[in-house]
């Protein structure tokens, strides 16, 4: 995928605008929802039992839609995915026993033990992830992530590639984008939307949403 095209990957999450339009004629239409082109999906942890799984963070996070704002969330936007990546964090390590998760304090370790490297796992684009014509990992993820995964001694990554709260202030409700690929070889393995049920609160939205990202043994 081009450098342009990428940076309106990161703009179409961010603000549910169309995505790349190319030489497609242009119709006044309302602005279609990224997330939903995304299918919903939960991640089978057969293959992935035994082994170490990074877990990166969310690549951004949207607050309302064109039809439907949460000016309310606006302000907390950066708490909110703070929240978001740590229930993840807490689901998977609930759910997912089978595997040894390797979340954002793990990498941050590895990390201060190798400062001459550069990586920030704070930082990691993994907003260009999200679009589902997206296969590989692009540069520069892909090095520093298959510089991190060799440190951690993890074969995959698991990524939060945007995470969105939709609903009314009375029953919201939250999706991620999950991605699974291969740290080694760069190819995206798996890719589905996790929507959870309505909740009073945008962070019980979000730990609804996280609770269904595994399948489980009867899925």
């Amino acid at each position: 995928m081009s450098h342009r095209c990428r940076n309106a990957v990161a703009i179409v999450v961010m603000a549910l605008a169309p995505a790349c339009g190319g030489n497609q004629q242009a119709t006044p239409t309302t602005p279609v929802d990224p997330f939903s082109a995304i299918e919903v999906g939960r991640l089978s942890l057969t293959a992935l039992s035994g082994s170490n799984v990074l877990l990166l963070t969310a690549g951004g996070l949207v607050a309302g839609d064109s039809g439907q704002p949460l000016l309310a969330l606006e302000p907390r936007r950066n708490e909110l995915l703070q929240v978001a990546n740590s229930a993840l964090d807490t689901a998977l390590r609930r759910d997912g026993r089978e595997v040894t998760w390797m979340g954002l304090e793990e990498q941050r370790r590895i990390a201060r033990r190798n400062p001459t490297l550069g990586i920030d796992p704070d930082r990691l684009s993994t907003v260009e992830l999200f679009s589902a014509e997206v296969e590989r990992v692009p540069d520069p993820l892909f090095g520093r992530l298959r510089t991190l995964a060799a440190m951690a001694g993890a074969r995959y990554a698991l990524a939060p590639a945007a995470v969105k709260i939709g609903g009314t202030p009375e029953a919201m409700n939250a999706s991620y984008i999950i991605v699974l690929v291969d740290a080694r070889s760069g190819g995206v393995l798996f890719r589905a939307r996790a929507s959870g049920g309505p909740a009073p609160t945008a962070e019980q939205a979000l730990a609804r949403a996280a609770g269904v990202v595994i399948a489980s043994p009867l899925q």
